[in-house]
């Protein structure tokens, strides 16, 4: 994702109903994960669940769901790759 479009999916008018602490940590996330490809995920998501629950953060699979398919709008290819390896990881995951 581009700088403008980092910011503007979070403006989008699917996400109203999203609180926006929420969607910040989940910007977060993204910008952190690019440091990692592979098996380097796994250590990273297992913190990055620490981190969520350390701050009460929790999100329905509606949310997920809205929040992914919003974000896609605005992401390169590549990113949806990464996207996608992510859901895949939290589905086996769950609960969020």
């Amino acid at each position: 994702m581009s700088l403008n479009s980092e910011i503007a999916w979070m403006k989008d008018p699917d996400l109203t109903q999203i609180p926006e602490y929420k969607l910040l940590f989940l910007q977060n996330m993204f910008f952190e994960s690019k440091n990692y490809h592979g098996k380097e995920l796994v250590p990273f998501f297992l913190s990055l669940a620490a981190k969520s629950k350390n701050q009460n953060i929790s999100f329905s699979e509606a949310e997920i769901e809205t929040i992914v398919n919003t974000m896609k709008k605005y992401a390169s290819a590549e990113d949806i790759v990464k996207m996608n390896q992510v859901m895949k990881m939290l589905k086996n995951r769950q609960p969020y």
